[in-house]
């Protein structure tokens, strides 16, 4: 086609719209928009599509996709299957590669066929021009409307090359039910990816974007096939397929094999979000951003097509799952879980209750419940070793004690005298817990806290009665299961993630955990504790968390006055994994403490960890 009919036919155009068109003045008003999309052309990566972006499990393993307004995954042109190019050329513009971006004999055809009937009835339009349309226009059939977009499709031509033309209009289009792009609609109607499409189904989908009301093929599969087979008649037409190939695909039966909406741990979601949003605000380029630009920062990389890789454990996900609706079968108990690896400093595995929607409330780290005793390892005994150098068999009194008006007792109303640090931990016996706290001040243990970056502890917690749980708000089982990983650490702590690196559609990092080890007690005292925890597991209060698998398996149970909360963290020589149980609205557990739930629940998930 000659560029200078295409011209002329634009000029024509223009001259019948000033002449005949009384929105003239509406138009010169709307034109600094109109400024706006022509400068956005500048150059080619000034054009970008909402994506969809992939949250991953430790194996590559799909758990969920973010999606923005339009659902869609990128495709490059080099990506793009050659059926899918000749579909929509041979369909929708013909002269695509001769042309500047405007079908002057389109033009012309179409201008009359309006005229006479006193309407836009005709488009002609271009790739180009339905690119420049989705890009920056609306879809009104006015000449206001066709204007700007000759226009722009003209600027696009001077911009872009046609394989990135190509590349945009066949991720741009829509393909009804939400879907945008080639890519993601082959792999919603048909399950598979683009590169997989026979040409009958290639023709199908391409079918769909020139009326996808009429053609959905979910609701009007008869209007699509009809549409399909004239599609595969132009392909035909245009030399792309031969008589044998364009009746083999009319006979290919359609095959619908549309994709289901699958989240498997919904549950992680949210906690992902939140954690993107710590990442990307530790980023240097980010220091000192308000939280709204931060969120606005998050969202924009959510519809970007990043991938979000992380150390999830889906094989472990599931069997905590299974075990926590397995042993807390009454409708209105409820329970978390946490589970942290070792050797990646991870987590792997995240239960936050027994069904827990996409973004609902998760147990495992926005619920803020007392600890009962499982505070004492962190607040009680590792400060009052540390600092005085003692060890398992170092003798501590457990004799009645009282601070003003406070005379904490033991389990039971039971008494005792003077006991070793080891039997003080393994009974969990609450006077010598508070009689370490004291020797070592108050504020001195709670110092110890400090790396753990606890978000719920306040100054006026800061009393004997903390050695026993007594907070005024509480922890969450991801913050008191993180805490405990120091004990695996040689006592340096490392706040657990589950992000492991966020990367852009092509690969590169754009965001990674960078946290260096924060020491909080001697390792001497560490190793001191770590056999005063075993001791729990051996002749104390959590005997039924032993299992064959580990060499090493130590912890402590908690629990809250009135048996409201049951809390075991332990750690193996691979794991560290925290359980809680209880009800959303703190009742009794009378009934269900002898079972110890929260032991056996942990055991569970430390069996299957260790299953090969």
């Amino acid at each position: 086609m000659n560029p200078k009919l295409g011209i002329l036919a634009v000029f024509i155009l223009l001259s019948m719209v000033f002449l005949s068109f009384t929105g003239l003045r509406k138009e010169f008003e709307n034109y600094i928009p109109f400024q706006t999309a022509i400068a956005a052309l500048g150059n080619a990566k000034s054009i970008s599509l909402e994506q969809n972006s992939r949250l991953l499990d430790a194996n590559g393993g799909l758990l969920y996709e973010f999606k923005g307004d339009e659902s869609r995954i990128h495709l490059s042109y080099e990506n793009v299957p050659i059926l899918v190019q000749q579909a929509f050329i041979a369909t929708e513009d013909q002269n695509f590669l001769e042309h500047h971006g405007i079908d002057g004999k389109a033009i012309a055809r179409a201008f009359v066929t309006n005229s006479s009937k006193g309407g836009i009835e005709q488009g002609g339009s271009t790739i180009t021009q339905q690119l420049a349309r989705n890009l920056f226009l609306n879809h009104e059939r006015t000449y206001d409307r066709k204007l700007k977009e000759l226009l722009i499709s003209y600027r696009i031509e001077q911009q872009l090359s046609k394989e990135q033309i190509l590349e945009l209009y066949i991720n741009a289009i829509y393909f009804q039910n939400g879907i945008y792009g080639i890519e993601k609609a082959s792999r919603y109607y048909f399950s598979k990816p683009s590169k997989e499409l026979t040409l009958s189904e290639t023709a199908l989908l391409a079918a769909i974007p020139n009326n996808p009301v009429l053609y959905n093929p979910l609701k009007n599969l008869s209007n699509a096939k009809k549409r399909q087979e004239w599609i595969l008649l132009k392909m035909k037409e245009e030399g792309y397929i031969d008589q044998t190939k364009f009746e083999s695909a009319i006979k290919q039966p359609i095959n619908l094999h549309v994709a289901k909406s699958n989240v498997p741990f919904p549950e992680i979601v949210g906690y992902v979000k939140d954690e993107l949003l710590e990442l990307i605000a530790s980023a240097p380029e980010n220091k000192g951003l308000s939280e709204d630009l931060l969120k606005e920062k998050r969202d924009e990389l959510l519809k970007s097509g990043s991938v979000i890789e992380t150390s999830l454990d889906a094989r472990l996900q599931a069997e905590a799952l299974k075990s926590v609706q397995k042993r807390l079968s009454s409708q209105d108990i409820e329970g978390s879980a946490v589970v942290v690896d070792h050797v990646s400093k991870k987590i792997v595995a995240m239960i936050g209750g027994k069904h827990v929607g996409i973004e609902e409330f998760n147990r495992a780290y926005q619920a803020r419940r007392q600890p009962g005793s499982s505070i004492k390892p962190l607040l009680a005994y590792a400060p009052y070793i540390d600092l005085f150098g003692l060890g398992t068999n170092s003798m501590i009194s457990a004799s009645r004690i009282c601070e003003g008006n406070y005379c904490p007792s033991n389990y039971g109303g039971a008494t005792y005298g003077t006991v070793t640090l080891k039997k003080a931990m393994a009974s969990s016996i609450n006077t010598a817990a508070v009689r370490a706290v004291k020797k070592t001040g108050v504020e001195r243990a709670f110092s110890y806290l400090k790396p753990f970056q606890f978000s719920a502890v306040e100054q006026k917690d800061h009393q004997l009665a903390s050695a026993l749980g007594g907070f005024s708000k509480g922890f969450s089982p991801l913050e008191l299961t993180s805490a405990y990983t120091a004990f695996a650490n040689n006592g340096f702590y490392v706040k657990p993630r589950i992000i492991t690196s966020v990367k852009d559609k092509d690969g590169n990092v754009l965001y990674k955990w960078n946290e260096q080890p924060v020491k909080v007690w001697k390792p001497e005292t560490n190793a001191v504790m770590r056999d005063m925890l075993a001791a729990v597991t051996i002749s104390g209060t959590a005997r039924d968390a032993r299992f064959p698998g580990s060499q090493y398996v130590a912890g402590k149970t908690g629990t809250t006055n009135d048996v409201k909360d049951l809390w075991f963290v332990g750690l193996t020589d691979r794991y560290t994994a925290g359980v809680w149980v209880g009800r959303d609205k703190p009742g009794s557990l009378r009934s269900i403490e002898g079972s110890s739930p929260e032991v056996m629940i942990w055991r569970d998930i430390m069996i299957k960890a260790y299953q090969k």
